[in-house]
């Protein structure tokens, strides 16, 4: 009796142990899909950023972030106002809080700088969009059409910049070379609206300004909840016909975002960029550090208005704390780029990190 006791305990301590094990690894297990799910999504939508974009973004831009929208890329009537899309927006977390980001970009577009020629001006929101003779085909009803300048030195105001007004087409008139865009769409004003037409997009016999198709719209943020009992990434759709819709849950257990971005700025003009991304201190010359957000107090360079580099970093833990943590006094949310490092804990941790580059740069 006595040695069948010995037997009995010494099996239910290493099966007991053994328990623990498989409880702790299934939690890493579920931190780690979790991370992965997380950032292919995050990366598919920042990698697609801008895409139907380009020419809509001036070099005189400010840079992507801060705390209001940039007032840059394409106009659009949203909400019953004037709105501004820019390809990427960053929202840089207080003193070390988890970051947002904002995207924007068209599905389906076909990648021409302009698709068809503008058949008439556009002087006001409410005009028609009139296409050459049979070319509304290069066209489909219910996705977007974007107008935009497409001369060598655009007018302005300000200088350089192409207009890039973008309406939703709700029907097509063959007959007539007319997109229609009637204001059944939340995309479309009723009215004129002072600023999404910013200047005399010219067409007709001599013209200045083209049509692109947009495709899809896309407009999607992403950000950390910290409200419930675990956190969790959110992304949210700004595109919907009726306004921004509920965010939706991405990812359980996801406990930070922190992004950090790059332009090729160095050495000075006149000798241009060295096709480095450098990353050092931000002493002196911004030139030293071409990353922004990578270290606590970083300041955006004027110069660098579309990233060519976007790194991401997701910070997960298990959703339920594990008791075999609970002595270590240095378990704790690890600190990643500028974001600051959480308190002791007895949840564990994983990090992931990626680095992408949009396509509209």
């Amino acid at each position: 009796m006595v040695i069948a006791g010995l037997v009995t305990t010494s099996s239910f301590v290493f099966f007991a142990g053994q328990r623990r094990v498989y409880d702790a690894q299934m939690k890493v297990l579920g931190v780690q899909q979790n991370l992965w799910a997380a950032m292919d999504t995050l990366a598919r939508f920042v990698r697609a950023a801008g895409t139907g974009m380009i020419g809509c973004v001036n070099a005189t831009d400010p840079p992507p972030t801060g705390a209001t929208p940039p007032q840059t890329g394409l106009r659009v009537y949203s909400g019953g106002a004037l709105a501004r899309l820019a390809p990427i927006w960053i929202q840089n977390g207080a003193n070390g809080a988890p970051d947002r980001i904002t995207v924007a970009f068209g599905t389906g577009t076909f990648g021409n700088f302009s698709d068809v020629a503008l058949g008439a001006s556009i002087q006001r929101a409410t005009d028609p969009l009139v296409t050459p003779i049979g070319l509304t085909s290069a066209f489909r009803a219910g996705e977007f059409v974007l107008a935009l300048d497409t001369t060598g030195l655009p007018a302005g105001p300000p200088l350089g910049d192409r207009g890039c007004t973008l309406f939703q087409i709700t029907g097509i008139d063959a007959a007539g070379n007319t997109l229609q865009k009637a204001s059944t769409s939340p995309w479309n004003p009723p009215a004129d609206v002072a600023g999404l037409v910013p200047f005399d997009y010219v067409g007709g016999a001599a013209p200045k300004a083209g049509l692109r198709d947009f495709g899809t719209l896309s407009w999607v943020q992403f950000f950390i909840d910290s409200t419930g009992a675990s956190p969790r990434l959110m992304m949210a759709r700004l595109d919907g016909l009726s306004g921004p819709t509920t965010p939706q849950i991405l990812a359980d257990g996801i406990e930070d975002l922190q992004i950090a971005y790059a332009c090729d700025l160095t050495p000075a003009a006149p000798a241009g960029p060295d096709g480095l991304f450098t990353e050092g201190t931000d002493v002196g010359s911004r030139q030293a550090d071409e990353w922004t957000y990578n270290v606590a107090g970083d300041a955006p360079p004027a110069g660098c208005v579309r990233p060519q580099a976007v790194r991401l970093t997701i910070i997960a833990r298990t959703t339920v704390a594990d008791d075999n943590l609970s002595g270590l006094a240095a378990n704790a949310k690890p600190a990643a780029e500028d974001g600051a490092p959480g308190a002791r804990d007895s949840f564990r941790h994983r990090v992931l990190t990626t680095i992408v580059s949009p396509r509209n740069r």
